[in-house]
């Protein structure tokens, strides 16, 4: 008898060990597109800083990945809070966004989950990029996570599961508001410049998307916890949609 528990402690031990080296890794899917209409343009600071900081006090390693790779362009890097400065002078973010990873160097089976921020050039690259797709497609595939922060909302679009159906479908989600890009988004040209609506293309693709209502206050964030996916219509949702993630995460555990 003692001889069947010394074995059965062994196994139970190996496996905690096992667990614990685990590495606890989230991707971050970013633009290469650095203008639009000769106004900078890339991933929008806050939106990539504030869930970036997050993952790393979490002790999560952190990759980004880019269409092209290399480094990333980042936009509104002025004037914002000390949290953010701190944060894009620390040397762990400074190395990621000046050597973002193109996607044929990923392995989605690392990952448990990933943050799309924003920035307007997402509509024209990783959005139409094969393997940016197939990347997203196998994380969440695999059991991964996925949350997103206003236009970094349009790289979802496209991406088709192994199943052949769009990843949004039937998904309960929001975006980024047609009534704001049309009303007060002068960098699009009040959404002239942009390529599609992508209220639309997620209506289109079968997402159930709930559009923020203005009166109200609602549909700004939301957690699809039983579809694994948090999306947010706007950049100050950075921290929320981190917490999300982290918060389902754990609950896989």
């Amino acid at each position: 008898m003692n001889k069947i528990l010394t074995i059965l402690l062994i196994f139970f031990l190996v496996i905690s060990c096992k667990k614990n080296n685990e590495k606890k890794k989230i991707l971050f899917i970013t633009t290469n597109v650095n203008e639009m209409k000769n106004e900078p343009n890339g991933t929008y600071l806050i939106e990539l800083a504030i869930p970036f900081n997050k993952f790393s006090e979490k002790k999560f390693e952190i990759d980004i990945v880019s269409p092209k790779g290399g480094e990333i362009p980042i936009y509104h890097s002025g004037d914002t809070t000390s949290l953010v400065k701190a944060v894009i002078k620390s040397e762990l973010f400074q190395n990621k966004t000046k050597n973002s990873l193109k996607p044929t160097e990923i392995n989605p089976k690392e990952y448990l989950g990933i943050i799309i921020p924003g920035g307007y050039g997402q509509f024209w690259d990783t959005h139409k990029d094969v393997d940016i797709l197939r990347v997203i497609s196998e994380i969440y595939d695999n059991g991964g996570i996925i949350g997103t922060i206003g236009h970094g909302t349009a790289t979802l679009i496209d991406v088709k599961l192994n199943s052949g159906e769009y990843l949004v479908k039937n998904k309960t989600m929001t975006s980024f508001p047609t009534w704001n890009e049309k009303n007060i988004m002068k960098q699009s040209d009040y959404g002239k410049l942009l390529p599609y609506d992508m209220e639309t293309e997620l209506k289109k693709r079968g997402a159930n998307l709930k559009v923020y209502n203005h009166e109200r206050k609602i549909n700004y964030e939301i957690v699809d916890s039983e579809n694994r996916l948090i999306t947010a219509s706007f950049a100050n949702s950075g921290k929320f949609v981190a917490d999300e993630v982290l918060n389902l995460i754990n609950r896989k555990e």
